[in-house]
């Protein structure tokens, strides 16, 4: 259920925030790495987690994209 909720909150944003968001997991995920490699990293679950949502994120972005491309060639 949590996957579900997850997604529509995520497919209720609008693209300008995705790419927010995207930014914000990338430079937590950065941080999340360095330390584990310094091995001050309690939650190991956090790193599969958060790329996990990043690609969550990309997908919806990129379904967008293809409907408006979709879109595009239908008028045409």
């Amino acid at each position: 259920m949590h996957k579900i909720a997850e997604l529509k909150e995520l497919s209720d944003m609008d693209d300008k925030a995705l790419f927010a968001e995207i930014t914000l997991l990338n430079k937590k995920l950065a941080d999340l790495q360095f330390k584990v490699a310094f091995r001050k990293l309690k939650n190991y679950r956090e790193i599969p987690a958060l790329r996990k949502r990043i690609a969550r994120i990309w997908t919806i972005l990129n379904e967008r994209a293809y409907q408006k491309v979709m879109q595009k060639e239908i008028k045409e």
